[in-house]
């Protein structure tokens, strides 16, 4: 929309610039009063004899071929802004369509998606029961071949006791590495 603004005030602006020089032409080429419609539309011959008869002074031909050459540039100008100002329009449109298809889409995803972290949790807790039910040796044996972001997670959400069972029997390393991960998790919420 500022776009849309934007230009008819830039094109507004060029027309008064336009507009205005080429009144200040005029004026500098036809001093006097302006030549009436029936003079203008005559020929050069009667154009002239018509100023003659009504005092007006007659301009010269260089400068209304200027004033001229400046209004059928202004009228390009205008014609450019307008088919821009459409273009743009059709380029909003366009926008406007497709961020609804992607609204429309992103409503679509979003009971899947929930599904999906809803079973991922659910099977994420099943192992966390999993290994809150073995024996403190095997645990460690298991989770000490596990990358330690994953032994972290599972460590969080067992209970204190069962998890200090299990790093008593792992690598002191690994052990004091999760420890720490486990701290800052802590320090993160």
């Amino acid at each position: 929309m500022t776009v849309k603004i934007l230009i008819r005030a830039v094109a507004l602006l060029v027309c008064a610039k336009l507009v205005l020089a080429g009144a200040y032409l005029y004026f500098q080429a036809c001093p006097g009063p302006p030549v009436t419609v029936d003079a203008a539309a005559a020929s050069a011959g009667e154009r002239a004899n018509a100023a003659a008869e009504s005092g007006e002074k007659e301009c010269r031909p260089e400068l209304l071929s200027v004033i001229r050459a400046r209004a059928r540039e202004l009228e390009k100008r205008k014609a450019e802004l307008d088919k821009r100002e459409k273009d743009l329009q059709i380029l909003q449109d366009d926008i406007r369509t497709m961020l609804a298809e992607l609204k429309k889409l992103q409503q679509e995803l979003k009971g899947p998606v929930k599904k999906a972290r809803k079973e991922s949790e659910a099977r994420f807790q099943h192992l966390v029961g999993v290994y809150s039910s073995m024996e403190p040796g095997r645990a460690a044996a298991l989770l000490g071949k596990m990358d330690e972001d994953t032994v972290t997670r599972i460590f969080a959400s067992m209970k204190s006791k069962k998890v200090a069972a299990i790093m008593a029997l792992m690598d002191p390393e690994t052990a004091a590495s999760i420890s720490a991960r486990l701290t800052r998790m802590g320090a993160g919420k």
